[in-house]
């Protein structure tokens, strides 16, 4: 008995532990919690990631239904779950199918995931916006409708201003042809890091106008299409590697990426990575080089990777470290809170001044790792260095839902920071600022 009595008094010792804080402020003046939600709720944002489409092309698509809301992370756990990914692919495109015919494909799979967070932010965006408060044969019609209709209206802009109030969205497409130029601003990427095959460099050579023999003639290719994206204003230089390669970029001398481009130059297929990461390498190196000439921030793809078969190891962020201490003087912004890395993102961002945590997507990955390192990186970051929302979405629907799981979310923390006097009220309000708003103001020169 009396073991049992002292396991209980240790397991509650190391519950009250893992919540208790360092005491700043005395108790807060009641209603506290209610003044810092509202101020979230009604505040203005900046979205620092996104990837959305025209809404005149989804007006006009087949996937103008409820499977617009499915087809960007969603499926993910959809196909987890079990259904084929072709299946699904195929369903999106095809003309022949009901609503109802396109649910019963869905259906099995979505009660085996809809417990994901993927998921749960479909449900949250069709309540919110459309009324409807639940996904099933009975909702998938009148929802299509819905949708549908909306798309005959200025829907897009509406979702942005009113619902969102985004001051700025900041985007990762190539399609500059809609959204109000005064909100939407656009990174850049650029393609040397995956060439691989002569038709690689030839395509390149082509655009360009430049004869590709030797890396000064590649170097010259990149110098001009950076030169480019900056006469029209592009906003930050964007690196999403992390799919195709490992994020250890070597400082790869001249000659040995010389070498490797006269590899590439005599292959018409694909030579394998290991083969062409000296020249990936290399250029990355020259990319940063010219962001540091123009003084562009980059944003960096850290942690999970969407879809399936993927190495997580490759997209852990530490392995940038030689990059933070080689480029001092760029600021490197690493996305989707490096998740499932988090302690190791709040050591990179604490200890280098030139390294900012960025939480798009993250909400949508799980609700519960950004609350928990929201908690932890706010006891290590400086606060200036952390900005709380990126949508990631292809339709601006989700994009309102994964606001709403956002901010209730930064809610959260502050509260509890405010419950237990690590913050003040009034702090907490000045923090939310920062997070969702202001520092990106700053840290992009958005004006």
């Amino acid at each position: 008995m009396m073991k049992i009595l002292q396991l209980i008094a240790l397991l509650t010792t190391l519950t009250f532990l893992a919540h208790a804080q360092v005491r700043i402020y005395p108790d807060p003046k009641p209603g506290y919690e209610q003044r810092i939600r509202d101020h979230i709720k009604n505040m203005r944002i900046v979205d620092t990631h996104e990837h959305l489409m025209n809404p005149t092309g989804i007006a006009k698509s087949v996937m103008c239904d409820f499977t617009l809301l499915l087809h960007h992370y969603a499926d993910d756990d959809i196909k987890s779950a079990g259904m084929s990914k072709a299946v699904f692919d195929g369903m999106l495109g095809d003309t022949s199918l009901t609503v109802l015919q396109k649910w019963n494909l869905v259906k099995p799979y979505w009660e085996k995931s809809k417990n994901t967070a993927y998921n749960r932010v479909v449900l949250l965006t069709i309540k919110e916006l459309f009324g409807i408060d639940k996904l099933d044969e009975t909702t998938v019609e009148p929802l299509s409708a819905k949708i549908k209709e909306a798309y005959k209206t200025n829907w897009f802009d509406y979702v942005v201003e009113e619902k969102c109030k985004a001051d700025f969205v900041i985007v990762d497409g190539g399609d500059r042809s809609f959204g109000d130029p005064a909100k939407f601003r656009y990174v850049q990427r650029f393609g040397y890091y995956g060439l691989a095959s002569k038709p690689d460099i030839e395509k390149l050579a082509a655009k360009n106008g430049i004869k590709i023999t030797t890396v000064d003639n590649l170097t010259a290719s990149l110098e001009a299409d950076f030169k480019n994206a900056y006469e029209k204003g592009f906003l930050a230089v964007k690196n999403g590697t992390a799919y195709s390669r490992t994020q250890y970029y070597e400082d790869v001398n001249k000659e040995v990426a010389e070498k490797t481009l006269d590899k590439i130059l005599k292959s018409d297929q694909p030579l394998p990575f290991d083969s062409v990461k000296p020249l990936s390498d290399y250029m990355w190196h020259r990319t940063i080089e010219l962001a540091r000439k123009y003084n562009k921030p980059i944003q960096i793809h850290t942690g999970l990777q969407a879809g399936d078969g993927n190495i997580i190891e490759n997209s852990n962020p530490t392995l940038l470290t030689n990059l933070f201490l080689q480029y001092r003087d760029v600021k490197f912004v690493l996305f989707h809170g490096g998740y499932p890395f988090g302690s190791e993102l709040a050591s990179l961002a604490k200890n280098f001044q030139n390294v900012y945590i960025d939480l798009c997507w993250l909400y949508i990955i799980s609700p519960s790792y950004s609350e928990r390192y929201l908690h932890e990186w706010l006891e290590t970051v400086p606060v200036n260095k952390i900005m709380a929302f990126g949508g990631d979405y292809h339709n601006i629907e989700n994009v309102y839902g994964h606001l709403l799981f956002a901010k209730e979310i930064v809610g959260n923390v502050l509260v509890e920071k405010v419950k237990c006097g690590y913050f003040s009220e009034e702090e907490a309000i000045r923090f939310a600022d920062r997070l969702l708003h202001d520092n990106a103001v700053e840290l992009f020169g958005l004006k």
